[in-house]
């Protein structure tokens, strides 16, 4: 015997129980608690002495009353048992199976509470003893208070391992790694042998966790655990109703294959999470049959409230993360679709994104041709060998016939295989050859229709992919083709603008640099930085007129062929040789000075001199050549190409042959610096006055603007026009003073009209010196409130020429006044730069075509292609489109017919005076100017 606490309610039942035994000289006396809650009788307390005989383990487990006859006699009947050896009653065989010959058992009554438990003493002979009864009566305080010492203590344990499946909650690194964290905990608390745990995936659940009490791993029964093949009835109706339920082996709710598969003798289920929104269901399970008290029942059900609520969370949280990694990825498949031009490039850049998402480490793209033929391959990833393979077993080879791409055809959604050797949609073989573990394949859309298929897969290890990479993969897809249809687009566009930039800078006829081409190229040299020399050639055909006329144009048209090849042969490389129409050819000579310049020259006339010969036919033509040097005859290309061209003329006049300009006397120097310094006094005085000239509205007929140029009303030399002095005020520097007088004039002049009710544009031009000036913008802002006109109703028109001398200052001054809402126009279209990158990338609101297309569009069919052509580039910029130069009624028909916006020129009206413009005006709005009759085009 041992002293006893009096504060230790379960060692003073144990006291009792051994002074009982050792009073009645029992083998082992016993004590059973009933609860009531549950019905179970619970195995609580015993003392065995040293010749006691071993118990079976499933005495240790609670008992229902109701299954239980012995139980049922001493609980429910209120009577006291007792089994001698030798009895077959339905208790003696009961015993007989725990493990027990004999016994007899007495009632532990509490007046209000019934039976409380049950005191079982063996052998049975020593309990037929009045002490047997005095200690049952006795014992029902200190058990009931042993019972409830143990249940507080049952509950701080519970409260720890929820407490700590908290705190793991906090600290897993996955869900998984909770989920198998709180099964091990609750199956040791539980008393049971195993927890598991069934999730909620796409509408069915799926075994995702199973942990022993004794922290034990079996690889085996966990591939078993989720490879199941039969549904479990009581985790399905757990997650139905939202309420725990219990089934023991036997049950239809415990398909046989589970109760075989991993022993479970009887099984509880709880909802995780609250219903009707529960993520799975939690079990615990154990090898025997048993009741699950309600202590167990309670920590279940709170346990599966609790990592319902956390799998929520987490899932929640993994959904806004996977969010990000498919927005991540379409961007980078946005950015770089992008730069790709073409349907092969796309396919490269939509291989790579599934690459990324289904953590493959190679990819292939197939494209189909319209013949059902693989005709392009793109690899990414794969080895030497493996692309020998892949080329030689697929390229140029049907795909009708690949089970693979058959199913892509039909489903047009991605295909995701775990296992390419158990699946049969590749050959074998190739699958054998490549080493391939896993692949996922995505069709190559564009506009609806299959070009191809994506392949991505690895050869290093098996892949299982979740639910969120696969839909991820599937966006990605359906971004993919639109990537695929932009890029194919971009594709076309491209070859498209490259037609147009080689159609725009090369003749039809010869093949050469056009006039375009050749101007351009003119610029790029003159404005290099540093400066640069060169030597611009005109050539003339003599007695070209005479052949056309003596053989017809097509002849003529054939000679031109010939020529340019005979040329060429005298330039070097980097030389340019350009036809600049008719006739006329012109040759640029970067860095030549003057004895190289004359050299080509003498040669390009040598070339020359042998005889063409067409259709039989021996025809001799020669060439008068002009040369003009940079810088020493002038930085700017308009002038180099006029003095080109007059050196050309004087030497086609003079029957030189060849001649390199040179001023003629020195009259033009004095006459120069006089009208220099006369310039510069008119422009304090009134002597530079704006001539208006009508735009008409072709879609409406009415007039909708003017634009303003400059004349001098000299006082001895009369009307000058801006060819005589605006040369002389740009390289004096007196253009910004001018461009702002005119400026100022003209604002004057439409504020007064638009007070009379004329709502009209004003047109003015900038020179080189306006775009180089920074402060620009602020003075025209100025001007435009003080004079109360408003910023859209005026137009800057700029030529192409212009932007060359310093396209980064231009452009900055360009968007400055295009932000005050003024509007801007590119003047005399097609003989300058002419650049599509330009047009692109300048603020530009019109478009305005050079009169050198329009004065002939109605005899030259070529340039009636070009003013049709322009036009719809204008359009489909969304410019306006401004034709000018229209000198006759058949070409103000033709324009309008072609669907210009509007026209410019002699015909309409020619400049005037800001005091006869109001009655012209009203004249004009008398006669109706042009009916609306425009077709569409």
């Amino acid at each position: 015997m041992w002293p006893v606490s009096p504060f230790d309610a379960e060692a003073a039942l144990e006291h009792r129980l051994c002074s009982l035994r050792l009073a009645l000289g029992a083998d082992r006396v016993s004590v059973w608690f009933h609860e009531a809650d549950t019905d179970l009788g619970v195995p609580f307390a015993q003392s065995v002495g040293e010749g006691g005989t071993p118990r079976n383990a499933t005495v240790r487990v609670p008992l229902a009353v109701s299954r239980s006859p012995f139980l049922t006699t001493l609980v429910r009947d209120r009577r006291r048992l007792v089994v001698q050896p030798g009895d077959r009653g339905p208790e003696a065989t009961e015993l007989a199976a725990l493990g027990v010959h004999d016994a007899a058992g007495t009632p532990v009554v509490c007046g209000t509470r019934g039976v409380l438990g049950v005191l079982v003493v063996e052998p049975a002979r020593c309990g037929d003893d009045v002490r047997v009864e005095r200690t049952a009566a006795a014992l029902a305080q200190p058990l009931a208070d042993a019972w409830a010492r143990r249940a507080e203590r049952r509950r701080l344990d519970s409260a720890e391992t929820l407490l700590e499946i908290v705190e793991a909650a906090t600290q897993a690194p996955s869900v998984d790694a909770l989920l198998a964290t709180a099964c091990q905990r609750l199956a040791a608390l539980g008393g049971v042998d195993r927890a598991c745990v069934f999730l909620l995936e796409d509408g069915r659940l799926v075994p995702r966790m199973a942990r022993y009490a004794d922290g034990r791993r079996d690889r085996a029964t966990w591939r078993r655990f989720r490879s199941a093949p039969a549904a479990m009835g009581l985790v399905e109706r757990v997650l139905r109703t939202g309420e725990p339920a219990s089934a023991d082996r036997g049950s239809e709710l415990l398909p046989d294959w589970w109760v075989e598969a991993f022993s479970i003798g009887s099984l509880l289920a709880v909802p995780l999470g609250r219903a009707p929104g529960a993520v799975g269901v939690l079990t615990l399970d154990s090898t025997e049959l048993r009741p699950f008290s309600e202590e167990v029942r309670r920590l279940a059900s709170a346990a599966g409230a609790h990592l319902g609520g956390v799998v929520e969370q987490a899932r929640a949280a993994q959904a806004r993360a996977d969010e990000l990694v498919v927005a991540s990825a379409v961007r980078r498949l946005l950015v770089d679709g992008a730069g790709a031009t073409g349907v092969a490039e796309a396919a490269e850049v939509l291989a790579a994104a599934v690459q990324g998402l289904a953590g493959t480490d190679r990819g292939a793209a197939y494209l189909v041709d319209d013949e059902g033929r693989v005709d392009g391959i793109r690899l990414v990833g794969w080895s030497p060998e493996a692309r020998d393979v892949l080329t030689a077993r697929v390229g140029g080879r049907p795909v009708g016939d690949v089970p693979l791409w058959r199913r892509i055809a039909e489903e047009r959604r991605p295909v995701f295989v775990e296992d390419a050797a158990a699946c049969d949609l590749l050959p074998a073989d190739l699958v054998a050859s490549l080493g391939l573990r896993s692949y996922v394949t995505v069709p190559l859309l564009a506009g609806g229709k299959l070009l191809g298929m994506v392949v991505s897969g690895s050869v290093g290890r098996s892949h299982h992919w979740s639910p969120a990479v696969r839909e991820a993969v599937h966006r990605v897809t359906l971004e993919g083709a639109l990537v695929v249809e932009n890029a194919a687009l971009r594709a076309v566009e491209q070859l498209r603008l490259a037609q147009l930039a080689s159609e725009a800078h090369h003749d039809p006829l010869t093949g050469l640099a056009n006039r375009r081409r050749f101007t351009e190229l003119v610029e790029r040299t003159i404005y290099a930085e540093p400066h640069r020399s060169c030597a611009v050639l005109m050539i003339d055909l003599d007695r070209f007129k005479e052949i056309n006329d003596s053989f017809g144009h097509s002849v003529g048209d054939d000679l031109l062929c010939l020529v340019g090849p005979r040329l060429e042969r005298a330039l070097a490389p980097g030389d340019l040789l350009a036809r600049m129409g008719g006739d006329e050819f012109a040759v640029l000579l970067p860095d030549a000075d003057e004895a190289r310049a004359r050299d080509v020259a003498e040669r390009l006339g040598g070339a020359l001199r042998e005889a063409f010969v067409l259709d039989g036919q021996p025809l001799h033509v020669d060439a008068s050549i002009g040369v003009a040097l940079c810088p020493q005859h002038g930085r700017d290309r308009s002038l180099l190409l006029a003095r080109a061209d007059t050196a050309m003329y004087r030497a086609k006049r003079g029957r030189h042959g060849a001649r390199v300009w040179t001023p003629e006397g020195t009259t033009d120097s004095r006459d120069r610096l006089r009208t220099l310094e006369e310039l510069r006094a008119a422009l304090d005085t009134e002597e530079l006055v704006p001539h208006h000239q009508p735009k008409l509205d072709l879609r409406t007929g009415r007039v909708t603007g003017v634009e303003a140029l400059v004349r001098w009303e000299h006082p001895t030399r009369g009307l000058l026009t801006p060819d005589v002095f605006l040369p002389l005020a740009e390289q004096a520097g007196l253009m910004r003073r001018l461009t702002l007088r005119v400026l100022e004039r003209s604002l004057l002049d439409v504020r007064a009209w638009r007070d009379a009710g004329h709502d009209l544009s004003l047109a003015v031009n900038l020179s080189v010196s306006n775009l180089q000036d920074l402060a620009l913008p602020d003075q025209v802002a100025l001007l435009l409130e003080t004079r109360g006109v408003p910023a859209e109703a005026l137009v800057l028109e700029i030529t192409e020429d212009v932007l060359m001398a310093d396209a980064a200052r231009s452009q900055q001054v360009l968007a400055d006044l295009r932000r005050l809402g003024v509007r801007l126009s590119v003047d005399d279209y097609g003989t300058g730069y002419s650049s599509l990158t330009y047009l692109r990338a300048l603020p530009v609101d019109e478009l305005k075509l050079d009169r050198s297309f329009v004065t002939s569009l109605t005899r030259d069919p070529r340039a009636a292609a070009i003013v049709r052509s322009t036009r719809q580039l204008a359009r489909d910029l969304g410019m306006t489109f401004v034709v000018e130069g229209v000198e006759d009624a058949a070409t103000l028909e033709a324009v309008r017919r072609m669907g210009c916006d509007v026209a410019q020129g002699w015909h309409v009206a020619r400049p005037m005076p800001a005091e006869r413009f109001p009655a012209w005006l009203a004249g004009a709005a008398v006669r109706g100017a042009v009916p609306r009759q425009r077709t569409p085009g």
